[in-house]
């Protein structure tokens, strides 16, 4: 086991997670796939999906793995530095800037409903 799994472990025992974080926690740490349509739908979705990457940094390099897991998945990794941004921007890691992420949440709801479209 290597530095970063043990870091997820940590994290999914005591960090705060939620379906789109654990499963990018299992396929980038572990190879599992838990749940591919569990992606990050929102602000709170993604803030906890960054939480796992502030704890588990070596996670970070293996994102782009995610985009193996659905199409939104991979439409949502083509712009996640952008999507990053705009939320540190507007709340801060763990809502420590703001109350709400209006910005942010429509930049993800146009990259899911771009994504949907083009599966359709």
């Amino acid at each position: 086991m290597d530095a970063t799994q043990e870091a997820v472990i940590a994290w999914l025992a005591n960090g705060e997670t939620g379906l789109s974080s654990e499963t990018m926690a299992f396929w980038l740490a572990f190879g599992v796939r838990k749940n591919d349509e569990s992606y990050p739908h929102d602000p709170d979705d993604m803030d906890r999906c960054l939480k796992l990457l502030h704890h588990a940094p070596g996670l970070r390099e293996r994102l782009p793995k995610m985009a193996e897991m659905s199409k939104i998945w991979a439409a949502l990794v083509a712009r996640w530095d952008e999507i990053e941004a705009l939320q540190m921007y507007e709340i801060g890691l763990g809502w420590t800037k703001a109350q709400s992420a209006p910005k942010t949440y429509a930049l993800m709801r146009e990259v899911i409903n771009g994504a949907r479209k083009e599966a359709a």
